[in-house]
């Protein structure tokens, strides 16, 4: 999900998954979240996947500052079927990347 900041988009992903049992919520506008994603993003996948299973939510705030994390996004995705919701408001940021 992309849009421009402060429309919502979080806000909306919360209400949508507060009753959801397993989900982790990776919050990238947290500074200390963001640079240990960015030095290690492989950290997705061993430190947030491994206990969860296909009927488990990773929600990705501002995915676009570790672009990184969109191959084990994919990754987990087909390996582990695990659901994610990934928000972003710079669209134009990821596809620089891609």
């Amino acid at each position: 999900m992309f849009g421009a900041r402060g429309t919502g988009k979080s806000s909306l992903l919360k209400v949508l998954f507060s009753n959801e049992p397993q989900i982790r919520w990776i919050d990238l506008l947290d500074d200390s979240a963001a640079r240990r994603f960015l030095l290690n993003p492989r950290l997705l996948e061993t430190e947030t996947a491994n206990d969860l299973d296909e009927k488990s939510w990773i929600v990705i705030d501002e995915v676009q500052k570790v672009p990184a994390l969109l191959d084990y996004v994919h990754r987990l995705i087909e390996t582990k079927g695990i659901r994610f919701a990934l928000t972003g408001s710079s669209a134009r940021a990821l596809a620089r990347v891609s």
